[in-house]
């Protein structure tokens, strides 16, 4: 079923993956509703044409504030993105580890979207065909040394992802779960790797939605995933 005449919310929807992936679905006649932090990007997104919304994921109040301002204008949301992410690569066995980043990833990549997700099920619920999709990680199947944190946070998003599916199987809810490959975003611009360009990964992503796979991903995340579980050190290998 093709994605079109749709209200979709995207978390991180002002930078990376979360951006390209609402210019494209704008692109199909859907109404796009933009979420971040950035004051000055979500003026810019609304001159674009795209509704948006101030919510700081790490903040539960504000988080609560957004849902209200969102429940007082919609009767109903057809797809929920929860997309944003931060990541802080550092040696948590070392000595000094930043306190306040190992809070704050675990704040916005974690508890922030569980509450979101929780307190905009009702207007999911309204919806004739909603769906809930959860970027991940191939970090959550297997962690990075540098990013231990992250990947954890990840993991926990992996669990929250299949719980989520079988808590919701007698409704009319699809939860999806969305694992990037190394994308070429903001958060990556540091690492040397091969990265994917957003919309190569988005042209490849969407059409698997439609189709209602249950995890979106690109091929060789898929083999990683494998590699993950059945051969665990050449996954550390490959991460490394």
């Amino acid at each position: 079923m093709k994605i079109t005449n749709k209200r979709i919310l995207i978390t991180g929807g002002t930078s990376g993956i979360g951006l390209v992936l609402g210019r494209k679905l704008k692109q199909h006649n859907n109404e796009v509703i933009l979420m971040g932090t950035n004051p000055e990007k979500l003026l810019t997104l609304r001159k674009e044409g795209f509704t948006t919304l101030s919510c700081d994921l790490s903040d539960p109040v504000h988080i609560e504030k957004s849902i209200v301002e969102i429940q007082n204008k919609y009767h109903h949301i057809d797809i929920l993105f929860n997309n944003a992410g931060v990541q802080y690569n550092y040696d948590l066995t070392g000595q000094g580890y930043p306190l306040e980043k190992i809070g704050k990833e675990i704040a916005i990549n974690v508890t922030g979207q569980i509450i979101l997700t929780q307190l905009l099920l009702p207007l999911l619920h309204q919806s004739n065909d909603p769906k809930i999709i959860l970027t991940t990680s191939g970090l959550g199947a297997f962690p990075k040394q540098d990013g231990l944190n992250y990947s954890a946070t990840k993991a926990a998003m992996r669990n929250f992802t299949v719980g989520l599916r079988y808590a919701l199987k007698n409704t009319h809810i699809q939860v999806h779960e969305f694992i990037p490959p190394v994308t070429d975003t903001g958060m990556t611009r540091d690492r040397s790797e091969g990265k994917m360009s957003p919309k190569v990964l988005v042209d490849q992503i969407i059409p698997q939605l439609e189709r209602g796979r249950k995890v979106l991903t690109v091929g060789k995340m898929r083999l990683f995933l494998w590699i993950a579980f059945l051969f665990p050190g050449i996954a550390h290998k490959i991460i490394s």
